[in-house]
């Protein structure tokens, strides 16, 4: 997970170092927005699934359930960010 410049300029260690902390940095915060886009989903679609009008004889989703979804959601998320970090370290 480095970057390096595209032209034939040359640097110092400090400064690649400081290249890639920044470019971590930016990844980052990438990152972050992404996992607050799919937590805003995932609540969305909690909101949209427990504002359904159910058939009365139906009964209505439990809280226990809610929670399974979202943790399974979280599980998913934890799960792609482990893969996507082993895949670039090959």
């Amino acid at each position: 997970m480095s970057t390096f410049p595209q032209d034939a300029q040359t640097f110092t260690l400090d400064e690649f170092v400081e290249m890639q902390e920044e470019w971590i940095r930016e990844e980052s915060e990438k990152l972050k927005s992404k996992n607050y886009e799919v937590e805003g989903a995932v609540e969305d679609l909690i909101q949209t699934i427990c504002s359904y009008q159910l058939d009365q004889h139906v009964e209505p989703i439990s809280a226990e359930e809610i929670q399974k979804l979202s943790k399974y959601y979280n599980w998913s998320m934890y799960q792609a960010l482990l893969h996507a970090t082993k895949y670039s370290l090959n």
